[in-house]
C-alpha cells in the first residue's frame, strides 16, 4: 500500500511541475504546452501469484508536446515573423572558430538586426536561411553584402509568405539574399526542450529536413505577426486542481498506510 501511494505522490508532483511550467510559460511566444504521460508499475505477475496480477502504482512514462497551433497575433514589427502551417525557425549558436554551429529551433519568430548584418533572436542566435538558386544546407541570414557594408543604406527589410528575404535600400532599390530555412522533424515528440520556446534535435526525433515555407507540406510565412503560446489557462489551472487533488489523495494514503503500520509493530511488540 505504502509502494503504491509513494508512486502516486511522486506521479503527481511530476504532473504539477509539468502543468506549472505550461502556466508559467503561458505568455511566451511560440511555446508549446506539455502533457505527463503515466502507466502503471505491474508489482506481481502471474506466475509469482497465479489468478492475481497486483500493481504497484504509476510511473510517469514520458513529457509530450503538444504542436497545436497558437493563436497568431498582429504586431507593429516587419521582423516579427509567424508560421501558418508546419515547421520550426531554425537558429544556431555563434559557434567557435573551426566548429560547427549547434542549432535550435523554435516557432517564435522575434528578429532584430545584428551590428554585423546578422538577422538573429534576442540571444544573439543566428536565423538560418536557405540559398535563392536552390539546396537544403542552412546558412546565417547576413544582409550585409546587399547594402554594401553599409546597415545606415537598409530602409526596411521585407519578408514574403514563402521566406524570402528582401532589402529595401534608401536608393529605392531592392535585393533579395535569402529564404527562411524552415525544419521539420519525422518525430516531433521525440525533441528536446532547451527552455522557453526553444527545443533541440535527439536521437528520436530524427534528423532536421530543411525546405523553404509553402512547399513541401511546410507553412507559409506571415511578417508582422507571432504565434501565442497553445496554452488554455482555464485548462492548465483545473489539471492543476486535479493533480494537486491527487497528490493529497495518495499523500493522505501513505499517511495512512505508515500510521497501520507503526499500530501493528506497537501491537507485536508488546
Amino acid at each position: 500500500m505504502n509502494q503504491t501511494a509513494l508512486t502516486g505522490v511522486m506521479s503527481a508532483s511530476r504532473d504539477l511541475s509539468v502543468i506549472s511550467n505550461n502556466l508559467a510559460n503561458a505568455m511566451t511566444v511560440g511555446f508549446k504546452r506539455s502533457t505527463s504521460q503515466f502507466v502503471d508499475v505491474i508489482g506481481l505477475s502471474q506466475s509469482e501469484r497465479p489468478g492475481v496480477t497486483v500493481g504497484q502504482g504509476t510511473v510517469q512514462q514520458s513529457v509530450r508536446r503538444t504542436d497545436t497551433q497558437g493563436e497568431i497575433k498582429t504586431t507593429q514589427s516587419s521582423l516579427d515573423l509567424a508560421i501558418m502551417g508546419a515547421g520550426h525557425f531554425t537558429f544556431a549558436d555563434q559557434a567557435a572558430s573551426g566548429s560547427d554551429p549547434t542549432f535550435s529551433y523554435t516557432r517564435a519568430g522575434q528578429l532584430k538586426l545584428g551590428v554585423n548584418g546578422d538577422l538573429t533572436d534576442s540571444s544573439g542566435r543566428q536565423l538560418m536561411g536557405l540559398p535563392l538558386a536552390g539546396g537544403t544546407n542552412p546558412k546565417a541570414v547576413n544582409i550585409l553584402a546587399a547594402v554594401g557594408g553599409d546597415l545606415t543604406k537598409v530602409n526596411s527589410i521585407a519578408i514574403d509568405n514563402k521566406g524570402v528575404i528582401s532589402v529595401q535600400k534608401t536608393d529605392g532599390t531592392s535585393t533579395k539574399i535569402a529564404a527562411v530555412a524552415l525544419a521539420r522533424f519525422t518525430n516531433e515528440d521525440g525533441l528536446k526542450n532547451l527552455g522557453g520556446s526553444m527545443v533541440g534535435e535527439t536521437a528520436l526525433s530524427g534528423q532536421a529536413e530543411y525546405s523553404r515555407a509553402g512547399v513541401n507540406g511546410f507553412g507559409d510565412i506571415s511578417q508582422g505577426a507571432l504565434e501565442q503560446g497553445n496554452v488554455d489557462m482555464t485548462a492548465e489551472l483545473l489539471n492543476m486542481i486535479r493533480a494537486q487533488q491527487a497528490y493529497n489523495g495518495n499523500a493522505r494514503a501513505l499517511q495512512t498506510g505508515s500510521e497501520m503500520l507503526r499500530s501493528a509493530i506497537e501491537t507485536l511488540t508488546r
